[in-house]
């Protein structure tokens, strides 16, 4: 199947960051309608009553969040995607709205920003609040699973990672984390992940490594909130990740490089470096560089608003610009690194290599490929700001304080969980976790 006849490009692929900011405070609105709003019926107040003395004298801690949702008579079922956006036209060019923003408290069309007093009348989240935590555990993914896991039985391919994270954000474009979770279903995410991409493994160890993490999750708990994600994205699990590209490419430029129209776009930077024909292992270096800032990519927004194709070529112009800073640098050093690690026009190379030629029967025209050359160069600076801690990437500059405030404040309002446990009860969970 070609990606323009994918899912992923018809029905995920978003057209702009105002469009991405739209979809969030829906799913949050809906999420502080829900939970601010007041008990009507007296015989359903009492009935309530009655529920939450019931639950408290013969529920399980393991019941915790289904009694605790029953006694505030809420619905935590998974919203699907199509049925929160409805219809939207896509418009060509729509990214160049980079500058929205969330709404805010200001807004007059903003809505509750409490809880209903049945649940404390605690403050809810803002759709900035809730961005910044799904950032953060959105971040976690690569730790669970994928070949930077933490724990060994856990690692697997980079595109399983990918795919966990690109599951987890879908899901949340049309659900709020005050109504789900977002620890159980990352773990459910890679956990789903892992099947789609055919790398099995056992959710047992999935429940390890969350202990690992020390944010333990349980195997019902996993299993439970997988069924949610798969509605909630619509029982969608197509995928496509950037890796193949970055390889795809890399290999077309080790071939196209060596050619008579090639060979121009290549530059050897190095003071009295002589222009020579490039080899293959000259790209491994650019190659390796694109693959690391794809790990950036694959947790921040990027994949939600560019194809995998642009995300790729966006990452390898990138990494050759960083690895020519860094080979130019060590190189006047004495002692320095001798890699040489030529500069690469790889705009020049689709302009060159695609212009004026017809495959599998599609001619690729001038504007086409002005296009695409627009997104990649605008796709570019965006991942270079991911080292900023900009565009959702939750690996850089994060703010541990803020972040502990924004729990503390989910806890207080959110749907899911226990808002009553004790003290005791924790450390008695606790105590136990360390003695198993």
């Amino acid at each position: 199947m070609l990606y323009e006849e994918s899912s992923q490009a018809i029905k995920w692929q978003l057209s702009s960051q105002a469009e991405l900011n739209s979809l969030r405070e829906r799913a949050n609105r809906r999420a502080r309608d829900v939970l601010s709003r007041e008990e009507s019926d007296p015989a359903k107040a009492a009935a309530g009553e009655d529920t939450v003395m019931a639950d408290a004298n013969e529920s399980q801690p393991a019941e915790s969040s289904k009694s605790s949702a029953a006694a505030n008579n809420i619905s935590l079922e998974a919203f699907g995607f199509a049925e929160s956006r409805g219809d939207r036209t896509k418009t060509a060019g729509a990214n160049q709205d980079d500058n929205h923003t969330l709404m805010t408290e200001d807004d007059p069309n903003y809505g509750p920003t409490k809880t209903s007093n049945a649940r404390g009348s605690n403050a809810l989240l803002s759709p900035s609040d809730e961005t910044a935590l799904l950032s953060f555990y959105c971040s976690k993914i690569p730790l669970l699973i994928g070949p930077h896991a933490m724990l060994p039985r856990c690692k697997r391919d980079a595109k399983v990672a990918a795919t966990a994270s690109l599951l987890f954000r879908r899901f949340y474009l049309s659900n709020s984390v005050m109504m789900h979770d977002p620890k159980t279903m990352l773990a459910a995410a890679a956990f789903l992940a892992a099947k789609v991409e055919d790398c099995m493994l056992d959710v047992r160890y999935l429940e390890m490594g969350t202990k690992e993490m020390n944010a333990p999750v349980p195997v019902n708990d996993i299993l439970d909130a997988e069924i949610k994600l798969i509605k909630g994205v619509d029982f969608d699990l197509l995928v496509f990740s950037p890796y193949k590209t970055i390889l795809s490419i890399t290999e077309d430029l080790r071939t196209y490089l060596k050619s008579e129209r090639g060979r121009g776009l290549v530059k050897w930077n190095k003071v009295g470096q002589q222009q020579r024909q490039l080899v293959g292992e000259d790209l491994r270096p650019t190659h390796d560089k694109a693959m690391k800032l794809t790990d950036d990519v694959i947790i921040s927004d990027i994949p939600l608003m560019y194809a995998p194709g642009e995300v790729g070529m966006a990452s390898l112009i990138v990494a050759n610009e960083d690895v020519c800073k860094e080979s130019n640098d060590n190189g006047g050093e004495e002692g320095g690194d001798k890699t040489e690690s030529p500069e690469i026009d790889i705009m020049g190379y689709v302009r060159s290599r695609f212009e004026d030629t017809d495959e599998s029967g599609v001619v690729v025209d001038s504007a086409a490929i002005d296009a695409v050359v627009d997104r990649v160069t605008r796709l570019s600076q965006l991942v270079r700001e991911l080292r900023e801690g900009k565009h959702g990437c939750g690996n850089y500059d994060i703010d541990m304080a803020e972040l502990k405030g924004l729990n503390k404040k989910l806890k207080k309002c959110r749907a899911w969980g226990s808002s009553s446990d004790s003290k005791k009860e924790k450390k008695k969970r606790k105590r136990k976790d360390a003695e198993e």
